[in-house]
């Protein structure tokens, strides 16, 4: 039985196609592929400041070291260090030691 490779491809193409709008379809249910609700996300709490993080959340032994590393030119250690004593983000951690600068 002889097919013509032109009718193969075509074969081939259809079923591809088939299995992209499968999996497509799909994708819409499961939340691993990417599918269902998108996060939410929460609009800035009026009650922080602008940067995220009050100034007054540092204790005055952090501030003092973070306006050294900014006397000494050393922001990005600066930045590091406000990230890890209070657990926030980078950009409101910088966003905090621009405000110190």
């Amino acid at each position: 039985m002889f097919i013509p490779m032109p009718v193969l491809i075509a074969i081939g193409v259809a079923m591809l196609l088939l299995i992209g709008w499968a999996l497509r379809s799909s994708r819409g249910r499961d939340p691993l592929m990417g599918g269902g609700r998108a996060p939410v996300r929460r609009p800035p709490s009026a009650a922080r400041e602008l940067s995220g993080v009050p100034v007054a959340a540092l204790s005055p032994e952090i501030a003092e070291q973070v306006r050294g590393l900014l006397t000494a030119g050393r922001k990005i250690e600066a930045i590091k260090l406000v990230r890890e004593t209070t657990h926030c983000g980078l950009r409101e951690a910088k966003d905090l030691v621009e405000s110190m600068e």
